[in-house]
């Protein structure tokens, strides 16, 4: 069954270039996976500084090879070690409301 993953990451201001650079690497990488279908990435546009990623795979092993592998965990142990960046994770499936 095809899910979406919700990234929520907030980071102060002055980190904003080098988390975005990270963004970038696992983005040029993520399309290569199996069971990727697509992404995107959105921004706040009020004060806070808030970046959500919404990806869609389709299926929970898909997106848990993709999380288990050695390439995007050294990316997200880079963006884990700015300082003040929070990184969360929610993973929905698609429901039937009828």
């Amino acid at each position: 069954m095809a899910i979406k993953v919700f990234i929520r990451r907030t980071y102060p201001k002055d980190k904003q270039k080098e988390l975005f650079g990270y963004i970038r690497e696992i983005r040029s990488m993520v399309p290569l996976q199996p069971g990727y279908i697509s992404s995107e990435y959105l921004k706040t546009i009020d004060e806070s500084d808030e970046i959500t990623t919404i990806s869609a795979w389709f299926s929970l092993e898909d997106w848990q090879a993709w999380l288990d592998t050695d390439q995007r965990k050294k990316i997200q142990a880079k963006i884990d070690s700015i300082q003040g960046v929070t990184s969360e994770y929610r993973i929905y499936r698609y429901i039937k409301t009828r």
